[in-house]
């Protein structure tokens, strides 16, 4: 199943930056600030819609670059996003996403509809602080140094401090902040929109990022399709992205972190692949599928979710996702989901044709237990057709 979990799981984290709206100066040092994606005019980052680097973006250039092999790739792909993000937002400034995702408007191929993202490139030479407000709901800012290391998770009610010294390279780090709404209606989504709001980074100092190193264009595209390609087959999702810089494994570290940039440790969450099981569900017939639920940290509001998309990648039927808030369990704690099997089904959800789901664990309780858990759900727990 590597191939799977691979290629469904990691795509929409490779693009998730790549679309960036017009810039906003930034005119403190110190506190969290904003700038919302809506209602601006996108720029020309220099990163493509599926990841790739031209010389507009400032890490890179045409001619006289460091050539990109093995040993910096990961490097460069942060310096690609964090470059990137310093032209949207500019320095020590958050860009919030809103509204969640119009499923008329979608940009991104297997969209993660749990929570909304808020993106920020921080300097840390002065010292960096994070504050999440307890809350009910699951909320997380991930820090990442330019070694696309995760030096730290902020959950609700924690409040973390950062300097230099906690960096494996560099003086910046990139913030990546998801937080799930209660509900998406408008009540819930004005309800997600202050609990962004209601984060504090406060920084000791604002100095732009601007990559040491200038990247030879051609070779980092080269050898970033070469990983994305291997990665498909050979990719260990909970070997690539990693907590110490200590921990890195050739080439996992390198295959995942271009496959899917700004993921989160296996210890933070956990992604794997649900396809149908024969032909009467691959087709689109009513079918089923029964589950224990995953042991995730419950009471850190930790939760799973299942979404549907199309052979391509996209949201097409609705509804298409369920997840431990809305599931409604059998009388043992188990789950059925039912896939097309009418209104009157439990929790059914829609699919079309040549379907595939992803199922997503938030806080899980252990690695070992949640890959035990994928083994488990993958080979003995098969969406079947109903008779």
């Amino acid at each position: 199943m590597k191939k799977h979990i691979l290629h469904l799981s990691l795509a929409a984290a490779v693009l998730v930056t790549a679309c960036q709206p017009q810039k906003k100066e930034n005119t403190e040092n110190q506190s969290t600030q904003e700038v919302s994606v809506e209602a601006k005019d996108e720029v020309d980052t220099g990163v493509g819609k599926n990841g790739e680097a031209t010389a507009v973006n400032p890490a890179f250039v045409d001619e006289g670059g460091e050539l990109v092999t093995m040993e910096n790739v990961v490097r460069a792909e942060t310096a690609k996003y964090l470059a990137a993000e310093t032209i949207t937002s500019g320095p020590n400034t958050f860009r919030h996403e809103r509204n969640g995702i119009d499923l008329d408007n979608q940009t991104v191929i297997r969209s993660n509809f749990d929570a909304v993202y808020s993106y920020a490139v921080y300097d840390v030479s002065g010292g960096l602080e994070i504050s999440v407000p307890e809350y009910d709901l699951y909320q997380i800012v991930q820090v990442l140094d330019e070694n696309s290391v995760t030096i730290g998770v902020v959950y609700p009610g924690d409040t973390k401090n950062f300097d230099k010294e906690d960096l494996s390279y560099g003086d910046h780090v990139y913030l990546f902040m998801r937080t799930r709404p209660r509900t998406y209606d408008e009540k819930g989504m004005e309800e997600m929109r202050k609990r962004q709001d209601a984060v504090m980074v406060k920084a000791g100092s604002a100095n732009p990022y601007t990559s040491e190193v200038k990247y030879d264009v051609e070779s980092f595209n080269k050898l970033r399709a070469e990983l994305l390609k291997r990665a498909i087959t050979e990719g260990v999702i909970e070997e690539g992205f990693i907590e110490d810089i200590k921990d890195i494994k050739d080439p996992q570290y390198q295959m995942i972190n271009t496959a899917g940039w700004a993921g989160l440790p296996a210890k933070h969450a956990y992604y794997f692949v649900v396809l149908p099981g024969d032909e009467g569900a691959k087709n689109g017939e009513h079918s089923s599928v029964t589950f224990d639920v995953p042991d995730l940290q419950y009471d850190r509001a930790a939760y799973w979710s299942i979404t549907i998309y199309n052979e391509q990648g996209w949201v097409v039927t609705n509804p298409f996702n369920t997840n431990s808030t809305k599931a409604v369990p059998n009388a043992d704690g188990s789950i059925t989901l039912n896939f097309n099997g009418g209104d009157d089904a439990l929790n059914n959800i829609k699919v079309p044709e040549n379907w595939n789901a992803l199922f997503r664990c938030y806080l899980p309780t252990s690695v070992p237990s949640i890959v035990e858990y994928r083994k488990d759900f993958v080979n003995n727990h098969k969406v079947l057709t109903v008779e």
